[in-house]
């Protein structure tokens, strides 16, 4: 009590010493003579640096011109540009500003003034478009950016590594299909692209098609537009392969007018649908088909499970959308409630097709490919099925879903029969581990050894979320940065993990087959397999996280005696891909096999 009461006589002091500080400061203003007081001048803004936008200058030979002005804004704004004509041609886009014609500034007439100089200009005549300025963009496309700005830098780095994918055997079925391209300027002359698109591929770090993307753009873009089976190896550039051609040919040819009525009656009505097994590879389509139709009027989204079907709706609900990338599961939700319409689809893709036509997605795919309201094949509909590995079985559905007669095959890279696909360049290390409780001490003392920081970094998969999770963490305390991913996270943590490993926040990421398929992860030097799956297509698309772009890099597998299932097919992978078979392997397959023979 009495230290209580001691405390309350100490605050009153402190509030009566601070009021007499106030009286004697008042009374010292009051007592001395009043000053004049000036007030400050705020300071003068700094002038802003100016804003240097791209221009470009076209000489236009003979009119018209090939351009329309818009008319919602003051001066000559494009509109749009027909094909073909001198500015589509140079790179201009909708939205630049014609801001000279003939020498003449004109940036502040009237958008009648500049069409009666371009009318009456004397030909050749030279015309100076200026790019509008671009709007800052919310955190989230600034962090997008960036990543695909570290994405376009690791293209540049690596673009000579495209040299070792350049002489893989292709196959081609019939062999009557349009000539492959040669560069990106040969698909301009040929009409497939245009400069304003080459220009975003280089922007991107793709400087030149790879194999693929020479063979599939003109099978895709041709004015037929042939339905396309295309199997190459993992990390050769499949997503570009039928990004590039589907994209094209919307900007070049528009996109068909749908109904639309914003509002909580609102459907979209897209007229590209790509389906993908997992949400980050569709979230990464997505941001793929970004690269192409940035600064242009096409839409796109990305559409899958991890939110709720009423936040899924709401941005359905805003405006029209042109492409969906979407996971089956969430798609078929939002058909079910009427806010999707497949009526209008053109073009329907199938990325990793042969995990989509398999098993449980198979069913969700079959609903929305013949069950809904998407367009039937024999209406001219474009089917594209892309993977690294697409066995028989899948080829044998093919007929339900593709046009025969308008049907393209393409393969890339060294098959035999259901052997894989061929990753010559990632050597392939394994290690006999019969006791998975002393496999991580294993692993740890093979990533201290095998890996090498310098090169890249690490991605881990395991069979079990239980045995991500526990291998993350024993890592961590292992002083290594490293995050676990799993289709169990909840959305936003797994899109969290998914972009820092991208950017690279993180040296090592564990995941389970959420992330064996299609994923593109810049300088991936090390995959190791602490649990090897059930079948040799899952092993391939695995190792594949590596490798990428004809680049080299390194798997570690761990076997025990649980593997003799995948024993036999593991060893005419790692023949077929010229590497090294221990006998340990060949006796288990030995064994597999003979025991499979005599049941």
């Amino acid at each position: 009590m009495a230290r209580s009461e001691r405390s309350r006589r100490d605050r009153s002091r402190s509030r009566d010493r601070g009021k007499r500080q106030e009286e004697r400061a008042k009374q010292r203003c009051s007592s001395s003579s009043p000053e004049k007081v000036i007030p400050k001048e705020p300071p003068k803004p700094k002038p802003k640096a100016p804003v240097l936008r791209e221009t470009c200058t076209v000489t236009l030979a003979q009119r018209p011109f090939g351009m329309a002005p818009s008319k919602e804004e003051k001066g000559y704004v494009v509109e749009k540009l027909a094909e073909g004509k001198p500015a589509a041609e140079a790179g201009v886009d909708s939205g630049w500003r014609v801001v000279r014609v003939a020498g003449q500034d004109c940036s502040e007439k009237s958008s009648a003034d500049i069409q009666g100089l371009l009318k009456e200009a004397a030909l050749p005549v030279e015309v100076q478009f200026q790019k509008p300025e671009e709007e800052a963009l919310p955190s989230s496309e600034e962090d997008e950016n960036n990543i695909q700005n570290v994405r376009a830098d690791h293209r540049r780095q690596h673009e000579a590594s495209l040299s070792n994918i350049d002489d893989l055997p292709v196959e081609r079925d019939p062999s009557d299909l349009p000539e492959p391209i040669a560069s990106w300027r040969d698909a301009c002359e040929r009409r497939l692209l245009n400069a304003s698109i080459v220009h975003k591929l280089h922007a991107a770090g793709l400087k030149r098609p790879t194999l693929i993307q020479r063979h599939a753009v003109p099978i895709v873009g041709h004015k037929e537009h042939y339905d396309l089976v295309a199997q190459a190896q993992t990390g050769s550039g499949k997503t570009f392969a039928f990004v590039i051609p589907t994209i094209a040919r919307l900007l070049l040819r528009g996109c068909p007018p749908r109904p639309f009525f914003p509002g909580p009656t609102a459907q979209g009505c897209p007229v590209v649908l790509v389906l993908s097994p997992t949400r980050e590879l569709a979230i990464q389509t997505c941001s793929e088909m970004e690269v192409l139709t940035k600064g242009s009027k096409l839409t796109q989204m990305s559409i899958y499970g991890g939110e709720t079907i009423k936040e899924t709706a709401k941005r359905v609900e805003t405006a029209p959308i042109d492409i969906i990338c979407a996971t089956p599961g969430r798609l078929i939700a939002l058909l079910d409630e009427t806010k999707i319409s497949l009526a209008y689809v053109q073009t329907v893709i199938l990325d990793e097709a042969d995990q989509m036509l398999e098993q449980r997605l198979e069913i969700m795919c079959a609903d929305i490919l013949v069950g809904r309201d998407m367009p039937a094949p024999s209406s001219g509909r474009q089917t594209l099925l892309f993977s690294a590995t697409i066995p028989q079985k899948i080829r044998d559905m093919c007929p339900q879903i593709l046009r025969e007669k308008r049907r393209a095959n393409l393969t890339i890279g060294f098959y035999d029969d259901d052997k894989g696909g061929s990753c010559e360049s990632i050597t392939q290390l394994l290690r006999w581990s019969p006791d998975e409780k002393q496999r991580i001490g294993e692993l740890i003392r093979d990533l201290r050894t095998v890996w090498d920081r310098t090169k890249g970094r690490v991605v881990i998969f395991s069979n079990l979320r239980l045995t991500a999770d526990s291998l993350a963490h024993q890592l961590q305390r292992e002083g290594m940065t490293c995050r676990h991913l799993h289709g169990k996270l909840d959305q936003e943590v797994r899109e969290k993990v998914f972009d820092g490993f991208r950017r690279g926040d993180f040296d090592i990421l564990v995941a389970t087959n959420v992330a064996s398929r299609g994923l593109d992860f810049p300088d991936v030097s090390l995959v190791v397999q602490f649990n090897l799956p059930d079948n040799i297509d899952v092993y391939t698309h695995r190792v594949g996280r590596t490798g990428r772009i004809g680049q080299v890099g390194h798997a570690l597998a761990y076997l025990g005696p649980k593997d003799k299932k995948i024993a036999a097919k593991l060893v005419e992978f790692l023949e077929l891909n010229k590497q090294e078979v221990p006998d340990y392997l060949r006796d288990m397959a030995i064994r597999a096999e003979t025991l499979r023979h005599n049941r």
